[in-house]
């Protein structure tokens, strides 16, 4: 309990003026609270936990300037519950507080803007997602798409089958932030595609998306020419010529 009322400042996740038994944030699991107390300058300049949390869960507490920090990191196999700690800030005053937060999936989720895309053999696609935090804590979603490698490098093959094709991004607490996918098709035609957006370790998002890729003038040449031997132009049919060139041009 406080020994005063409206005697700790907390900044964020939430401003409020701690009274007793408050509610300072959501969270998903895997994720860290930052929360952020005022010194209310200089009544306060230090922070003890009093409390502990269940195993796995890990406190930090961090002094500043003017405010004291305590960082929450939360298990990735945490249960969806509440969770309770007591604070104890000392200094020219000292006062408890109770407060508690609560951890739940449900909280991050991420939507497709467009499902389809039209694009030349080795020319780029892109694709844009929209990634939704919802919670008091900053959070990382991983996307990733269902292609072989070399789709998703600019030079195709000669790119690098090593690379880290899952991209990482982190979005910042109540917030949306959008994240392009971009892949190089290396066959013409249609194909459907799926993209995985792992929001916590226990829940992901998976889209179907489709490419149409055209072929190139190059490619259609070396498709129409391929194991036909020299010959003169002059000895064409007219009505082939029109045939031919009705294909390179569609």
């Amino acid at each position: 309990m406080l020994n005063g009322v409206n005697s700790i400042r907390l900044i964020d996740p939430i401003s409020t003026e701690l009274t007793t038994d408050d509610y300072i944030g959501s969270a998903s699991p895997g994720s860290t609270l930052e929360l952020i107390f005022s010194k209310e300058l200089g009544k306060f300049d230090s922070l003890k936990i009093n409390s502990e949390l269940p195993s796995g869960f890990d406190t930090k507490v961090r002094d500043y300037l003017e405010t004291i920090k305590v960082f929450i990191t939360i298990p990735k196999d945490a249960i969806n519950d509440t969770y309770s700690l007591n604070l104890t800030l000392s200094g020219k005053s000292t006062e408890d507080a109770d407060i508690y937060f609560i951890v739940k999936n449900g909280l991050l989720d991420a939507s497709l803007n467009n499902y389809s895309n039209q694009t030349f053999v080795s020319s780029p696609a892109s694709y844009t997602f929209t990634l939704i935090n919802n919670s008091h804590a900053d959070d990382e979603f991983y996307l990733s798409a269902l292609l072989p490698w070399y789709w998703l490098e600019e030079k195709g093959l000669a790119g690098n089958a090593l690379g880290d094709h899952v991209i990482k991004i982190n979005v910042p607490r109540k917030s949306t932030k959008e994240v392009t996918l971009t892949i190089y098709p290396q066959t013409h035609g249609e194909k459907i595609f799926d993209v995985v957006v792992n929001l916590t370790p226990k829940e992901e998002k998976k889209f179907s998306l489709k490419v149409d890729a055209k072929q190139t003038f190059i490619g259609k040449t070396q498709n129409i020419f391929y194991g036909i031997p020299f010959y003169s132009f002059s000895l064409v049919p007219s009505f082939d010529l029109i045939g031919l060139f009705s294909l390179l041009f569609n």
